[in-house]
């Protein structure tokens, strides 16, 4: 008996210094010059759109970064998108055609943590800073939360990044579901800019495929998953075959298959 309690007690004591460690990290910034990223829309491989940062602009006498975006299919060339910026372990942004900072991600939160998103119009959907109200789009208050379930480390490509994995409320206040899940210094699973998303009336499929520094990469799809995971060591590659890969109609991730409800493999919808 003594022996279990030892065992229970050193793994309590591991556990917490493995969460103070991982609270203790140097704080990775989202915006930084020559980064970029680029997603996947759909199902389909070639549909590929990118942001990158370029510059520096001052708004209110504070200095952002400048964010451009641009399509592969067709090649559409960059255009001004957002204005982005870190306030400590907070990033925010400002749409194009606003003047309005809005919260993109909380990197400050703590495990168990909740917080409201919002929307701007079709500009990118975002949290709820300082008492802020959400936006009414087509007369539905586009209001729900996030709560943060778990923050842990992910190594790779020789960096030591921090993840969080967070559930959505879902609209109709049924439960909390659908994991979403951060990077710091890269953003969601789905796109930098949609750090959540709602439950939708019709398909909405977004895919994080990569970010990089120049010429660098500092993250892949496969880093925001266990699938490839050792000891939380993520070894993974660029590309590989989606086929056996679950998706729901929101574009995220599933690590199990639904009791019942569509989900998405390998481009083909299936129903349970």
């Amino acid at each position: 008996m003594k022996r279990i309690q030892l065992f229970a007690l050193l793994m309590a004591l591991n556990g917490m210094a493995t969460q103070a460690q991982t609270e203790q990290m140097e704080y990775r910034p989202f915006a930084q010059d020559d980064k970029s990223w680029e997603i996947r829309i759909g199902v389909f491989k070639e549909n590929v759109f990118g942001h990158c940062i370029d510059g520096d602009t001052l708004i209110s006498g504070e200095t952002w970064k400048k964010v451009y975006t641009y399509f592969e299919v067709p090649l559409i060339d960059y255009s001004y998108y957002a204005a982005v910026r870190d306030v400590g372990k907070k990033v925010y942004a400002i749409a194009k055609g606003s003047n309005r900072p809005r919260l993109l991600y909380d990197f400050g939160m703590k495990e168990g943590d909740m917080v409201r998103c919002g929307a701007e119009g079709n500009a990118f959907y975002s949290l709820l800073d300082k008492g802020e109200q959400p936006d009414t789009i087509f007369g539905f208050k586009c209001e729900t939360y996030l709560r943060l379930e778990r923050i842990d480390t992910i190594e790779t490509r020789g960096l030591k990044l921090r993840r969080f994995t967070l559930s959505m409320l879902d609209v109709f206040k049924e439960e909390f579901l659908n994991d979403i899940v951060w990077v710091e210094g890269v953003g969601s699973c789905l796109s930098p800019f949609a750090p959540w998303v709602p439950r939708p009336s019709r398909d909405r499929l977004f895919f994080f495929k990569h970010c990089q520094i120049g010429n660098t990469y500092i993250s892949v799809e496969d880093d925001f998953y266990d699938d490839n995971e050792t000891n939380g060591t993520s070894n993974t590659t660029l590309g590989g075959d989606e086929s056996g890969i679950n998706y729901n109609l929101q574009g995220l991730r599933m690590t199990s298959l639904p009791p019942k409800g569509v989900y998405i493999r390998g481009g083909k919808k299936y129903a349970k």
